[in-house]
């Protein structure tokens, strides 16, 4: 049964809300994947806080064109299934990245803002270090200073210190 012009403007609708609010779109081909695959990755980045959806390319084309994103027509050719990213970038893209090579398939092409990556672009973006390791190095990098400089002052102290007990000492040897 064909899909309605209603359905069609609500499917566009849809896809352009996940469009605006994703920071990436990574788009794959799903032809020889099963339901039972499709679930599961759809499962698992849905834990990353990302979403995976089967689109027809005119439907995505029309939606990427409303939510002001390019259209790369040579990513949209037969099957499409896309990937929302949100949050993270990088953990869901290297989820997607290892999927598809297990499952031998190519992935298309990355739609980050609006710069169009290939597939070699995607892999790249999963090999940036994902969010929890950007805090991590920045909180590094803002403590290692402070740290010095405690470390600094403690020598500091404990040099005074160690020169008022000599003097202690010395001073209590001499007679009176």
């Amino acid at each position: 049964m064909p899909v309605t012009r209603e359905r069609k403007a609500e499917l566009v609708n849809e896809l352009t809300d996940e469009l605006k609010q994703a920071q990436a779109v990574i788009i794959t081909n799903y032809r020889t994947l099963k339901v039972a695959d499709l679930q599961g990755i759809r499962n698992e980045l849905r834990g990353m806080k990302a979403g995976y959806h089967v689109a027809k390319n005119t439907l995505l084309e029309i939606a990427l064109k409303d939510a002001g994103l390019p259209t790369p027509s040579n990513l949209l050719e037969g099957p499409t299934a896309v990937a929302f990213l949100r949050d993270d970038l990088s953990g869901p893209a290297k989820r997607l990245t290892a999927f598809f090579k297990e499952k031998e398939l190519p992935i298309r092409g990355a739609i980050v803002g609006q710069t169009v990556y290939d597939a070699k672009g995607v892999e790249a973006l999963g090999n940036l270090p994902g969010r929890n390791e950007l805090y991590a190095s920045v909180l590094g990098a803002l403590q290692g200073p402070s740290a010095g400089l405690v470390g600094v002052l403690n020598g500091a102290l404990s040099q005074l210190v160690y020169i008022l007990q000599a003097k202690a000492e010395q001073g209590g040897a001499q007679p009176t």
